[in-house]
C-alpha cells in the first residue's frame, strides 16, 4: 500500500516553536527541545543531534513534527542508514520510499514493518518530564 498526503488539508502549516530560516529551511523546536529541519510536509526532514539522544528520541521528534500536519495513523520512515554515521542527526519522510531505500528504525521490535512507525507510535516514545514544569498548588 502506497503512502501519500494528497487530500490533507494543511492549513498554512501552523507549528507551535517554528521558525524559518534564510535558505527557506524552516526549524521546528519539540516540547522535548529537539529540533526538526523541513522544507515542506513532503519532502524528507531531519531532527538534528542532540546530547544523549538515541533512537527512541528521534523518533519521538519525528512525531511531534508529525502530529500537528498529518493523522495519527500515518507512516513515518527513516531514510538515514543504520547504524546512524556518529554526530549525525536523521532523516526521515512520511512519503513512502520506493524498495530499498528505507532503513531499519533502530529500534527493538517484534513484527509490523521494521522501517516506519506511525505518527501515533512515534509520540509514544516520548519521554515525560517535569522538570522544566512549574507547579502551583
Amino acid at each position: 500500500m502506497k503512502s501519500t498526503l494528497a487530500g490533507l488539508t494543511l492549513s498554512a502549516m501552523v507549528l507551535v516553536g517554528c521558525e524559518t530560516l534564510p535558505d527557506g529551511v524552516n526549524t521546528f523546536v519539540t516540547r522535548e527541545r529537539a529540533s526538526v529541519l523541513w522544507t515542506s510536509i513532503d519532502q524528507p526532514f531531519t531532527v538534528r543531534l542532540r546530547a544523549g539522544f538515541g533512537a527512541p528520541d528521534f523518533w519521538c521528534a519525528a512525531g511531534r513534527f508529525a502530529e500537528r500536519q498529518v493523522p495519527g495513523t500515518t507512516r513515518i520512515f527513516r531514510l538515514t542508514p543504520t547504524p546512524r554515521p556518529q554526530g549525525e542527526g536523521m532523516t526521515f519522510t512520511l512519503i513512502q520510499p520506493p524498495p530499498g531505500v528505507a532503513q531499519p528504525s533502530g529500534l527493538a521490535r517484534i513484527g509490523g514493518d521494521p522501517t516506519s512507525l506511525s505518527v501515533f507510535e512515534a509520540t509514544r516514545l516520548c519521554r515525560t518530564s517535569f522538570s522544566n514544569t512549574s507547579f502551583l498548588f
